[in-house]
């Protein structure tokens, strides 16, 4: 749709003007102006691409108006109309860029090909803007998962010089948006769009793989997780998948982006452990919205599943919550302060084989005979750490699951993976294959299948004649546009660009 401001001082020849534009052919929405003062409050106001405007007019003439104009918007298509066939007015419209001048009375034919003219140049740059906008829109992608992933110096260097980093200094919170199979391949296009219009409210979107995207905003003042939870009702009403999404605390400044892009990964992990919960938030935040005196049972049953998936540094995170709360509170009793930690010791020990290399009643009864606070953490603290030690000492055998993990991937690449059916061919739970293989191998499952995919695909477009339709599919990738959009955002460039080498050098891609 074109928007066009007819400027005449005479009614009846603004109407002519507008009869004329009906005759041509697509959609126009037209603005009126009955000289120079009143057009540039319509051009200030509106965006208009085309200006079709007398010379002779009370206030302020064409000429004038067609300067000031092409001063405010350089971009404005102009077309002056005169019923002089001066010479002088002509060069004057053409030196401030005036796209032609046109005689009264008008003949409709040159008038046509006049405006004809003038939404061709409109249709040009619009999609030159379109392209430019793709372009800066693909470099933030590149740059930024790159730099979330590998927390480089040398990334944020290199952005510096390519893109605007003041746009990733306005972002203070990110929901990570996780789904349970292959989803976003095919929901890429229109779910931004679809969210925006269902918030609205601003955000950048960052699709991170076909089951992973994120979200990330701009409002300080604003409860993320009430917004996670709308945007979780929306995508459960519209599409038939079960999704979960990661909230991540307030933050200042993209230095602690790769930070928090590992925070929400961790949040995640909740998933496994709380299938009935589908929002996860930060220990931060979780502790502001309950009652300030946290109750006992809530920080003991976080510290029980801290042990039963072996997250150790969950485990003293929520160790140092209890601990800090009995220090700084002296109303309980010695003996309860005693059962609640002793429970603590007692958790530690459900994992059979480390209670075969210790006695639980020899800690039990260490623990009982302390005299203060500060004995009793001591006690339950060196019992954390023997248990610490233990899983290092046990994370061979994990290593072998995970690298029977990594084989299967590498063999079946192609296929349709997902984390259940690996944790069932090693025959563990999601939740701990999910947690020892991020400690193994320094990334989730969703990442690593997603950086192995694309080493296979470079593979095959610089050792095959594979068309990239067949290199997508060979990869796992079903929606070809998909793989292209995700191969340049992971190596900075097409996949028929890298083939040919004009794309960029490995040192760009992101870090494996």
């Amino acid at each position: 749709m074109y928007r066009v401001l007819v400027v005449d001082d005479e009614k009846i020849e603004r109407e002519g003007i507008k009869f004329l534009l009906s005759m041509e052919e697509g959609e126009q929405e037209i603005f009126e102006a009955a000289n120079g003062k009143q057009a540039l409050n319509v051009l200030r106001s509106e965006e208009i691409d085309l200006l079709l405007t007398d010379i002779k007019m009370p206030h302020m003439d064409g000429l004038e108006l067609a300067r000031r104009a092409r001063e405010e918007n350089k971009n404005l298509q102009v077309v002056i109309f005169s019923g002089y066939n001066d010479f002088t007015f002509a060069q004057e419209a053409i030196r401030y860029g005036v796209t032609d001048y046109v005689l009264k009375p008008v003949d409709p034919e040159q008038f046509h090909e006049t405006v004809s003219k003038a939404e061709r140049e409109i249709d040009r740059r619009k999609n030159e803007e379109v392209h430019e906008l793709k372009e800066k829109n693909f470099l933030q992608q590149y740059f930024l998962q790159n730099y979330l992933y590998s927390g480089k110096e040398e990334v944020l260097k290199k952005a510096g010089e390519m893109i605007d980093l003041d746009k990733w200094n306005s972002w203070h919170c990110a929901i990570l948006i996780e789904t349970d199979r292959s989803f976003f391949d095919t929901a890429q296009d229109v779910l931004p769009d679809e969210i925006q219009k269902e918030l609205r409210r601003v955000f950048f979107y960052v699709n991170l793989n076909t089951r992973q995207s994120l979200l990330l905003f701009n409002d300080v003042y604003c409860d993320y997780v009430l917004v996670a939870k709308h945007i979780y009702l929306f995508l459960r009403r519209k599409y038939e998948v079960r999704f979960h999404l990661s909230v991540s605390r307030k933050f200042e400044g993209y230095e602690c982006l790769p930070e928090i892009m590992g925070q929400l990964e961790q949040q995640m992990e909740e998933k496994f452990y709380h299938p009935e919960n589908h929002v996860f938030t930060s220990e931060e935040e979780e502790y502001r919205t309950v009652e300030k005196e946290v109750q006992d049972s809530q920080l003991m049953q976080k510290i029980s599943e801290d042990i039963s998936r072996k997250d150790t540094e969950q485990l003293w995170k929520h160790f140092r919550c209890l601990a800090d709360k009995f220090q700084a509170n002296t109303q309980f009793s010695a003996m309860y302060v005693k059962f609640v930690f002793s429970n603590v010791i007692q958790e530690l020990f459900q994992e059979n084989r480390f209670s075969e290399e210790r006695r639980l009643e020899k800690e039990i009864d260490r623990l009982y005979s302390c005299n203060d606070i500060r004995e009793i953490i001591k006690v339950t603290e060196e019992n954390i750490r023997e248990y610490e030690a233990f899983l290092e000492r046990s994370m061979s055998e994990s290593r072998d699951e995970v690298a029977a993990v990594k084989n299967y991937i590498y063999q079946h690449y192609g296929d349709d993976l997902n984390l259940e059916m690996l944790a069932e061919k090693v025959y563990l739970s999601s939740g701990y294959l999910s947690f020892i293989f991020k400690k193994e191998t320094g990334m989730n499952l969703n990442r690593f299948i997603r950086v192995f995919r694309m080493e296979k695909a470079k593979e095959l477009l610089c050792t095959t004649n594979m068309k990239v339709a067949q290199v997508s599919e060979e990869v796992g990738f079903a929606n070809v546009s998909y793989f292209c959009r995700s191969f340049r955002e992971y190596y900075g460039s097409s996949p028929e660009s890298y083939r040919k080498g004009t794309g960029d050098d490995e040192e760009t891609s992101e870090e494996n």
